[in-house]
């Protein structure tokens, strides 16, 4: 097995000393990627293996596990000690759905493997060879530094056994292997049957606008899977932060002195890192601006269009909140909706369904009782007092802004289905007609495509606004009607609240579990009027991740937000100087169950 990770920085000139981040995002994620896990292979369905190790024991998906089969005990011969059992390797398999106590995945190599069978992760420390490529240009003391301190900080984790891998670097120039080609996973096959290299980070770097830059990739070899993408700018401990923009919208005047940096700047080169929130160090204002005593399932946030007042909107599963946002940042109550016993409520969004820009609260809510499912409804305000408007809807409901005029007045519904939960591909446009919801046409999506964690952007540039969600192995994927044009390699999402699905397809039945995901978050943070991505990345507690489009295409980083908690929900209300505030919902389970917590409402203030 090969890993292959390129990874994307890029620096100029000093910024404010500040608390500095380390390439630690990074380091995590590759820690994460070799848990010390062993369990038993559960059942074997054709190509796919279902395994007792889940997410509790650490697995993500994307991990690639040995998968053998224990023999006889094997006993010293004179003390008459087990030291031990004989081993058969009978396979590996790539993890793809990871639930709580169990996990699925496909097999990538397999003899015969049966129920019974062992699966794991090595203990021991993981071989990785580190291949640095640069193009001209890149000044060779900003690749030793860089390269040098990621070696550091994954020797500092006692996981990996790191070395060099010059002489790969080497006869890959030898065999005409290009640097792009390296990129694709090209020739990496080889690799494995000439060095016997398990594991090869490859970091890459090259010149973006006259910056240092470096791209991210991890594969597995001789199979070239790709695991992680993810790009990372150097940190200001490595190389000061530039001060610039990325997206591919207008440039900056470069004369301007001292221009303020904006807040996708600010995201990308750490100035929210571990611990500033809680220490009050933080270079990006913060403001706790409520504090709610349960744990928060959903929420969202829009500025109405016709009284321009921004709102939230959350729930616990039960209750609806809705609130007004006012100019101190403060929070003002509306009403407040309790459900009946029908289901629990998994999202709630805010909408303008009405030519008359009343405000809406779209709610999904389910039961896993065959006779009941999605109940979804439709709520309004009328005289400071919630009003059902729709009822009893049997499809999932998702508001969009598919204008881009920043309200979301668009309404898709998507099917249940048995298998899945979300019927693939499947996508209408309805509007609200005389207390009736209306199927107006069916909406071109991918078959990936769930009506939960997804939003409208215009991250694409000019033309159609593109579709971004969170597909069911955790990845971020954007697309134009059904054509894919970006997806991550690395984990997203990650939400709280299990649907439970009960077939009968089994013999004696069995409950499918699936996970809504929290919304994407579309919003331009540089004020170039194209729109960049933060998404919830909860696989590492306190993580976001940050996608945009530059001029080398589309990038992700991962941002350590420094919130204590589990970041469920995103928002933001636009800025006067075109920096918005970004609203976070963060829980903190109080419970070894994770059933109960608090939840803090945390907004960044403009400067």
């Amino acid at each position: 097995m090969v890993l292959a990770v390129l990874i994307g920085v890029a620096s100029a000139a000093t910024a404010p000393a500040q608390t500095q981040p380390t390439l630690g995002v990074l380091v995590d994620q590759l820690v994460a990627l070799f848990p010390k896990v062993d369990g038993d292979v559960i059942e074997v369905q054709g190509t796919t293996v279902t395994v007792a190790i889940g997410r509790k024991d650490g697995l993500l998906a994307g991990v690639e596990l040995a998968l053998y089969r224990q023999g006889r005990e094997l006993r010293h011969p004179k003390t008459g000690e087990v030291l031990g059992r004989t081993e058969q390797a009978v396979g590996r398999m790539v993890v793809q759905e990871v639930f709580e106590a169990y996990a699925t995945g496909t097999l990538s190599q397999a003899t015969e493997v049966q129920a019974g069978d062992k699966a794991r992760v090595s203990a021991g420390k993981v071989k990785l060879s580190v291949l640095p490529i640069a193009e001209g240009g890149v000044k060779a003391g900003l690749v030793e530094a860089a390269v040098h301190e990621l070696v550091e900080a994954l020797n500092r984790t006692g996981r990996f056994q790191v070395g060099m891998g010059d002489a790969i670097g080497v006869w890959l120039t030898q065999q005409g292997i290009k640097r792009d080609d390296v990129l694709a996973g090209k020739g990496l096959a080889q690799v494995y049957e000439r060095f016997r290299a398990e594991q090869l980070l490859v970091v890459a770097f090259t010149r973006v606008q006259n910056k240092p830059y470096m791209d991210v990739r991890l594969f597995t070899l001789p199979a070239v899977n790709s695991l992680l993408t993810t790009a990372l700018f150097v940190p200001p401990a490595i190389k000061s932060a530039p001060k610039g923009d990325f997206s591919a919208g207008r440039p900056r005047d470069s004369q301007t002195p001292n221009p303020q940096r904006s807040l996708l700047a600010r995201l990308l080169f750490g100035d929210l890192d571990a611990g500033t929130y809680s220490s009050g160090e933080a270079a990006i204002t913060l403001k706790e601006v409520a504090k709610f005593p349960f744990v928060v399932t959903s929420m969202d946030v829009a500025v109405g269009s016709k009284d321009r007042i921004p709102r939230m909107v959350v729930t616990d599963g039960e209750r609806i909140f809705l609130y007004r946002i006012s100019a101190e940042r403060a929070l003002e109550p509306e009403w407040t909706y309790r459900g009946d016993a029908r289901g629990r409520i998994f999202s709630v969004q805010l909408a303008e369904l009405a030519e008359e820009g009343v405000v809406h609260v779209v709610a999904n809510r389910y039961n896993p009782i065959p006779a009941i499912l999605l109940n979804s409804f439709i709520l309004a305000s009328k005289d400071k007092k919630p009003v059902l408007v729709v009822e009893d809807v049997s499809d999932i409901l998702l508001a969009m802004d598919t204008n881009g005029d920043g309200v979301k007045k668009a309404l898709w519904m998507q099917s249940f289905a048995q298998t899945g939960f979300f019927k693939q591909g499947d996508a209408q446009r309805a509007v609200l007609r005389n207390g009736r919801l209306v199927v107006e046409q069916r909406v071109r999506v991918p078959s990936s495509f769930r009506a939960t964690g997804a939003t409208a952007t215009n991250i694409t540039g000019k033309g159609p606004r593109a579709l971004a969600f969170v597909d069911e192995h955790n990845r971020l994927r954007i697309a134009i009607d059904t054509e894919e044009v970006f997806r991550s390699a690395t984990q997203v999402g990650g939400g709280l609240t299990k649907l439970v699905v009960q077939t009968q397809i089994e013999r004696g039945g069995r409950d499918y579990l699936y996970t809504t995901e929290p919304f994407p978050l579309s919003v331009d943070l540089d004020g170039d009027g194209i729109d960049e991505i933060v998404v919830p990345q909860n696989q590492f507690p306190g993580r976001l991740a940050v996608v945009y489009k530059g001029p080398a295409g589309y990038r992700f980083q991962t941002v350590n937000s420094g919130f204590e908690g589990t970041v469920i929900a995103l928002g933001a209300i636009p800025g006067d100087s075109n920096t918005p505030s970004l609203i976070a919902a963060v829980v903190r389970f109080t419970n070894m169950f994770n059933t109960q917590g608090e939840t803090q409402i945390i907004m960044t203030l403009v400067e």
